[in-house]
């Protein structure tokens, strides 16, 4: 839709993210007037901008999408891991279910928003030359929005380059020398898509990447019902697991001798999914003797699908670079057997360092990569990025980008409960920082945060209350206690996006809430 000749809306939501459309959904259900914006061509957020060859969700369904009866119940799934097509498919039909296409504005980004204390709004600018004032701004700006590239020597100079994230249509990739720097998540689904039918692949990896089985499976109509019948009534009490999904067992390691301890490895190994992860031993990441068990075992595994065993110890090292499960295991359907390949090669840039990309390729200690594409799968500024993308002001003209001043001697990220900061009333940001956002369900999180903020901002409305905001000392508590949950486990000991130093020169601090969303 077109933006209508209005300039004031009760509520603006920003992103069409799961978070945006569930949050505009409850904001229009509850009766107040709500518009969305969206900088994409069509709803979905990730699933609309994210479109590199072999992109699929590494969450199985039907843990992945909302939890509302009608919803489901009218909804069927092809695959328990579905590629970003159906997803994006799905989101879309839910916008048209819960008719709020009417309310949304596509392709327009919001450039700026200032707190004005006298009226008690936000002047909210977008980038098609309105501005709009609004009671309460909701940033659903999605939290690995903005791509991060590493600062080579040459960046540019090799025309033919493109960031997962912006992957066009067009791209000419089939019988072509590829280089993919980064072996994460998208790296890893890039890698083993193409790996067969491109006639030479380089692969940069810094880190390996401890990916465990996906275990696809597609999924007919009759085993959907049985699904709907048995499944999808008991989706609410998963929230009471850590991850919201997964409880681990509740033993320790070592409770358990060698032979049983190896039967329940393989047994969560067969699982596949996010199983080895999330529903492994209870002291998995929070104790080192426990971790390394896991990871030998997942080595052992790697080792026996490799046949070089020297590339092998690259992708599975005796030493692990960090404790299993501190970064994001990505799932895998064929990746370590691409390495099996003759036309893929393994470069270790810990051993031989990228020195600068040239117009002919990727040129490291030993040699000259002769490249026809170069995709970089070098992740995002995490958690922080988008929110900070946007210049926003607040109370005095307080720009958050200050507040939040994420630089290694800066001052670092400060929320209440994650979804609110001091100085900037009546601004939300669900799926932000010093949540659970990276260890949850993104479905799942945005209808639990998004009932929290609409919650707040019914009881502002019925109170006769102008604004809310955090207090400087609820933001203290709560770093409080993302530091001490962090603490408690083995994520604080890994450098990742996840503590905020994916990117050089960044406060390490924990941007992700460890203690998860249930108490189990």
């Amino acid at each position: 839709m077109e933006p209508s000749t209005s300039t004031s809306t009760e509520a603006l939501v920003v992103g069409a993210s799961w978070a945006g459309l569930w949050t505009l959904h409850l904001l229009k259900r509850r009766g107040l007037n709500a518009l969305l914006v969206d900088a994409c061509d069509d709803v979905g957020g990730t699933w609309c901008y994210t479109r590199y060859p072999g992109c699929r969700v590494d969450t199985e369904i039907p843990l992945y999408e909302f939890s509302e009866p009608d919803l489901w119940r009218n909804w069927t799934w092809s695959q328990r891991f579905p590629a970003r097509g159906e997803i994006q498919a799905y989101v879309s039909w839910v916008v048209d279910r819960l008719q709020l296409r009417g309310d949304i504005v596509l392709r327009t980004r919001v450039v700026r928003a200032e707190w004005d204390e006298g009226r008690s709004v936000w002047a909210v600018v977008l980038s098609n030359g309105r501005t709009y004032r609004t009671r309460y701004l909701v940033l659903c700006t999605g939290y690995t929005t903005v791509p991060y590239i590493p600062d080579f020597r040459g960046v540019g100079i090799f025309k033919n380059s493109v960031h997962t994230s912006g992957w066009r249509d067009g791209i000419e990739w089939k019988g072509k020398r590829v280089g993919v720097i980064g072996s994460a998540a998208s790296g890893l689904q890039i890698i083993e898509t193409l790996g067969p039918q491109v006639q030479h692949l380089s692969v940069f990896q810094k880190t390996p990447n401890f990916a465990t089985p996906m275990r696809q499976k597609e999924y007919s109509s009759a085993q959907m019902d049985d699904m709907k019948r048995r499944f999808y009534p008991e989706k609410l009490g998963q929230r009471n697991a850590m991850t919201g999904f997964y409880a681990c067992k509740n033993r320790a390691t070592f409770d358990d001798g060698p032979e049983e301890r190896e039967r329940f490895y393989q047994s969560l190994w067969n699982q596949g999914g996010l199983a080895f992860w999330f529903g492994n031993y209870s002291d998995l990441l929070t104790s080192r003797a426990a971790n390394r068990e896991a990871y030998n075992f997942w080595r052992r595994t790697v080792h026996r699908r490799v046949r070089d065993k020297a590339i092998a110890e690259k992708l599975a090292p005796a030493k692990p670079p960090h404790a299993f499960g501190t970064k994001r295991p990505s799932l895998e359907t064929s990746y370590f057997e691409t390495f099996n390949l003759p036309n893929v090669e393994l470069v270790d840039v810990n051993e031989d360092p990228i020195v600068e990309i040239t117009a002919e390729g990727v040129k490291t200690t030993s040699k000259l990569h002769g490249l026809d594409l170069l995709v970089y799968a070098t992740g995002f500024d995490a958690l922080t990025g988008s929110a900070l993308a946007i210049d926003i002001l607040g109370v005095n003209g307080t720009r958050l980008g200050s507040k939040w001043d994420t630089r290694v001697d800066g001052n670092g990220v400060s929320t209440a409960l994650g979804m609110m900061t001091a100085g900037f009333p009546n601004l939300f940001f669900p799926m932000g920082p010093q949540a659970p956002t990276a260890l949850g369900l993104s479905p799942q999180l945005a209808e639990i945060q998004g009932e929290w903020i609409v919650n707040c901002i019914d009881y502002v409305n019925r109170q006769g209350l102008e604004r809310v905001e955090a207090t400087m000392e609820g933001e203290a508590q709560w770093k409080h206690e993302v530091t001490a949950a962090a603490e408690r486990t083995l994520f604080g000991e890994t450098d990742s996006w996840y503590m905020g130093v994916n990117i050089p020169n960044r406060r390490k601090q924990p941007l992700c809430y460890f203690g998860g969303i249930g108490s189990e």
